[in-house]
């Protein structure tokens, strides 16, 4: 018999394949055009962050964790063929930043300071995202997004050892995710409000 936390770490794995199956999906259907650079960023933080939890003893709440650091890069390799092309300087930047945290992540010796890193990696992998989707807000695949937010949530429930440091960043991903879906909502409103007008 599985125990709870096997549970619900198989149920985030299983909703994980799930969400990621639909965004990928919506990448080759033409509907969504995700930014290599954030997808990128992501998929290497994602799987910093799920050495992290198996070495802070994590257990099956990580199994989603990985699982989404391999459809993150992959998601990346489609977003060079499928994916946003128009690049900017502030979209470089958030790039470079993120590179930056990262190795100031790796080389801290701290793992709550290395986790709070981590979540704000994840916020500026984030803004070629954003910028993006507030001119073309419909290019981005929110049933995926809220899905994740499951998934995440589950997973949080599936870890063995309940810290700051296990818990932390899987928030702060399900906030910036809420506040994410929120304004390619809100995007979505305001532009069809004015081609009305």
């Amino acid at each position: 018999m599985i125990s709870y936390h096997e549970f619900f770490g198989l149920a985030s794995f299983g909703i994980s394949l799930w969400g990621s199956t639909v965004y990928i999906a919506s990448i080759f259907k033409g509907q969504t055009k995700p930014h290599v650079y954030t997808h990128l960023v992501w998929g290497i933080v994602t799987a910093i962050a799920f050495f992290a939890q198996v070495f802070d003893k994590a257990g099956p709440g990580a199994w989603a964790t990985g699982l989404t650091a391999a459809t993150c890069l992959l998601q990346s390799g489609l977003a060079l063929k499928y994916g946003e092309k128009s690049i900017t300087l502030t979209d470089k930047i958030a790039l470079l930043t993120a590179g930056v945290a990262i190795i100031a992540w790796v080389v801290t010796k701290d793992s709550l300071l290395s986790v709070i890193l981590s979540s704000l990696i994840n916020l500026a992998a984030f803004y070629p995202t954003c910028r993006k989707s507030w001119l073309k807000p419909w290019e981005e695949n929110l049933t995926a997004y809220n899905i994740a937010n499951i998934k995440i949530l589950l997973s949080i429930m599936a870890i063995t050892h309940v810290t700051l440091v296990t818990t932390i960043y899987p928030v702060a991903c399900i906030v910036v995710n809420m506040l994410f879906v929120a304004l390619c909502m809100w995007r979505r409103q305001a532009l069809n409000s004015s081609v009305a007008a």
